[in-house]
């Protein structure tokens, strides 16, 4: 009987517990939504405000671009004189979060050419380097010695444009033909292993064979040929070429880009880029 009693006593608290965590819970989540209308509210008086107004008025409307990409980046050093490859890394095609800030499109009077001008930060690894003896797919191999590349690129891309179906029954969706230029500032820093210098005779060889599948004992790119450690800031630039399609600030949009480095002695770091990018753009 006293086991029975204390049993009861134990499943009552329980509930009793249970219930006021819930009580604590919901009365938590009312806070939270309660919050969050107010700082809406604020975000709409801000937006609204005769100083936001005034900054608005001489950029436009500014927009948060947020997302996912698709992209491949490739990294090169290369001789400055002869645009020779010393080596090339490669981050392979994968998904990544997109951040962007831009301001609103301008065009050219009511015709369809217009500019625009955007900001972009990224961060990029790549851990496989690109052992290449010709421009066709086939003339190349990825392979992992071991070695890596870490770059981050903060970046102004001002754009020029030509835009289809701006103009017709459907305002909100349209194509964009365009191109871009990239000012930017960049940090790179790795390893890698020199297997496109045509002077060592041995490690291009060996590369070579490694291509056309004579030979597959990748450890003897590590034997043969000579390793580097790198590490670059500098200011650079660059230009990209895209087509986008907008539709009520929903954004998908293909685009290769070239990022030049300037470097130090007689080298400089090359980024190739292909990306695309579904986001969504929110305006300040």
């Amino acid at each position: 009987m006293l086991l029975r009693t204390r049993l009861y006593l134990i499943c009552l608290l329980t509930l009793s517990s249970a219930f006021s965590f819930a009580n604590v819970l919901s009365q938590t989540m009312d806070d939270v939504e309660e919050s969050y209308k107010k700082c809406e509210e604020l975000y709409e008086h801000i937006r609204k405000s005769e100083c936001a107004n005034s900054v608005l008025g001489m950029f436009g409307r500014i927009y948060f671009e947020i997302g996912v990409s698709f992209t491949e980046r490739q990294v090169k050093f290369q001789n400055i004189k002869t645009e020779d490859d010393a080596f090339i890394l490669s981050s392979g095609f994968k998904p990544r979060p997109i951040f962007s800030v831009s301001l609103s499109d301008s065009y050219i009077g009511s015709s369809n050419f217009g500019y625009s001008i955007g900001f972009s930060y990224f961060d990029d690894y790549a851990f496989e380097q690109v052992v290449k003896r010709g421009s066709d797919e086939s003339d190349k191999k990825s392979v992992d010695l071991g070695t890596y590349s870490s770059m981050n690129v903060i970046a102004l891309s001002p754009s020029v444009f030509y835009s289809y179906g701006r103009d017709d029954s459907t305002p909100y969706r349209y194509m964009k033909l365009g191109l871009g230029l990239n000012l930017m500032y960049s940090a790179v820093r790795g390893t890698a292993y020199l297997t496109e210098l045509k002077t060592d005779t041995a490690c291009y060889q060996y590369g070579t064979d490694y291509v056309n599948g004579d030979v597959t004992d990748e450890t003897q790119l590590r034997v043969l040929c000579n390793s580097t450690r790198f590490r670059e800031s500098s200011y650079g630039s660059g230009f990209k070429l895209f087509v986008g399609m907008d539709w009520r600030r929903w954004k998908a949009e293909i685009s290769t880009s070239l990022f030049q480095h300037r470097g130090s002695g007689d080298y400089r770091f090359v980024t190739q880029q292909t990306q695309i990018v579904f986001s969504r753009k929110l305006e300040f």
